[in-house]
């Protein structure tokens, strides 16, 4: 059957391949515009009758660098998700997927499509989200309460649908993964803290994650400059065009400067303190997690921009002084004695923005589940368009995981390394072992998914881990941006 009853209304899908249904434009909460705009999203309103989903709904107001013909319009109306699931399944277990984008760019089936492969390789039911990005999801607006991460609030909104309704999809609500890429690995982390997500998460996956908010001051900064580019009062944000927000959003920082700009505030509801002092005191005690890194992480970064790992002296002397930033600089050096200097700095900026940060979040979790970690070596999957021509520059870069892990097979080069990715975290959403020896086990082992094969390696992360250890650091926009911190 596609028609399916939700708590609101009746939804009816299409089946969109051999033996697998999907419902496209769910609405999971009210359109958050007018007097919703910069608040807590609000539960949608039912309807009588049958509704098609059959599009995927608007995308969040975005910047638009790379034209795609076949993507849904951006709005400011964009709360919706979408689900598919084998014919036929019942108490299937759920993969619920956040897209990455740096909280300012994309849509729910961004790599994942409609999770056609993993509904036929594992029996999934899959669930792929929209929530509110940039200015418009993680703003702080002066006066409100909550205020900074209705991005996030979003996020948990469609988790509590899923839960309250994916049965009717043929999903068993008790068991539901939550998995993202970059800025929705971080949105993973951020629901592993949050007491509104506790308890709808069974298992949980991060590619290219770790913990990353922003700060009262960065906040405080953050909102201060993008009024100045608005040019209007705080008492008029909910009153002025959306495309008026996002302008003054894509004045404060573009892309690629824009990049880490934009991410969730602890705002004392969906946030209540640091996700990483949350998760180690136990907020999301008895939740497997899974932990993947590339090891060239800032390739992209460094060919989107090239000027990306000359920063690298800039921001960590800002973090810890000049003094403690060279003599860091002379540790990596000797580390790495046959790069050069900017493939040194590369390497130093892969290991602060993701390698570091998600050591320390395996072992926050570890001490209350078990936790695994991986990396991945191999090329990058599911490049088209411009960037296709780059990818012998991409091995191993950042995203490059993303669709060999949703498409499996269909997506691999001859090596079978997407296929084993993707049963890796087909085995995690199906039984919570993805297929190897926990991190917290002796020798703190990792899977290395290489071209040559995938292999358990013995703490391969002990360099960065030991660079950084003792370390404390508040991580901010990578490029300079004027009145941004």
């Amino acid at each position: 059957m596609t028609v399916a009853q939700t708590r609101y209304g009746k939804v009816r899908g299409a089946e969109i391949a051999d033996g697998v249904l999907c419902w496209r434009g769910i609405a999971y909460a009210r359109p958050p515009v007018e007097a919703l705009r910069f608040r807590p999203p609000q539960p949608p309103d039912p309807w009588a009758g049958v509704r098609d989903a059959l599009e995927y709904g608007h995308r969040s107001l975005q910047p638009e660098p790379i034209s795609d013909p076949q993507a849904p319009p951006t709005s400011e109306d964009c709360l919706y998700l979408n689900v598919t699931a084998p014919a036929g399944a019942a108490g299937r277990p759920v993969l619920f997927w956040l897209h990455g984008g740096g909280f300012e760019m994309g849509q729910g089936p961004h790599q994942a499509g409609d999770g056609v492969a993993f509904a036929r390789s594992h029996g999934l039911v899959v669930v792929t989200v929209n929530y509110r990005l940039g200015a418009l999801g993680f703003l702080e607006v002066p006066g409100e309460h909550p205020t900074g991460a209705a991005g996030l609030h979003d996020q948990i909104a469609a988790l509590r649908w899923t839960h309250e309704n994916i049965a009717a999809f043929g999903g068993d609500p008790d068991q539901i993964t939550v998995y993202g890429l970059s800025a929705g690995a971080k949105s993973v982390t951020n629901l592993l803290a949050s007491p509104l997500a506790r308890g709808m998460i069974a298992r949980a996956a991060e590619s290219s994650g770790g913990d990353y908010v922003k700060d009262r001051a960065q906040g405080r900064a953050l909102t201060e400059r993008f009024l100045i580019e608005l040019g209007s009062a705080p008492e008029r944000l909910r009153a002025v065009p959306a495309a008026d927000i996002l302008s003054a959003q894509v004045a404060v920082a573009a892309l690629p400067r824009s990049t880490w700009v934009w991410r969730a505030s602890v705002d004392g509801a969906a946030l209540t303190e640091s996700p990483l002092t949350a998760i180690a005191g136990g907020s999301a005690a008895g939740v497997p997690l899974l932990l993947q890194t590339c090891a060239r992480e800032a390739a992209m970064f460094a060919l989107l921009a090239s000027e990306a790992p000359g920063h690298t002296d800039r921001v960590l002397a800002g973090y810890f002084g000049q003094d403690a930033a060279a003599a860091m600089l002379a540790e990596y050096g000797a580390d790495y004695p046959d790069l050069d200097e900017t493939a040194l700095r590369t390497v130093m900026m892969t290991d602060e923005r993701y390698v570091a940060p998600t050591e320390r979040l395996a072992d926050a979790q570890a001490a209350h589940a078990p936790v695994w970690r991986s990396r991945y070596d191999g090329p990058y999957t599911g490049l088209e368009g411009e960037l296709a021509r780059y990818a012998h520059l991409l091995t191993a870069a950042h995203g490059g995981d993303g669709a060999g892990i949703w498409q499996g097979d269909a997506d691999d080069d001859g090596t079978g390394l997407s296929g084993r990715l993707h049963d890796a975290w087909g085995a995690l959403a199906t039984t919570g072992d993805p297929g190897w020896a926990p991190y917290a086990s002796a020798g703190r082992p990792a899977m290395i998914f290489a071209p040559k094969g995938p292999r358990v390696e013995a703490d391969p992360f002990a360099r960065p881990r030991a660079a950084w250890s003792g370390r404390t650091w508040q991580p901010g926009p990578w490029y300079p941006v004027d009145g941004v911190v």
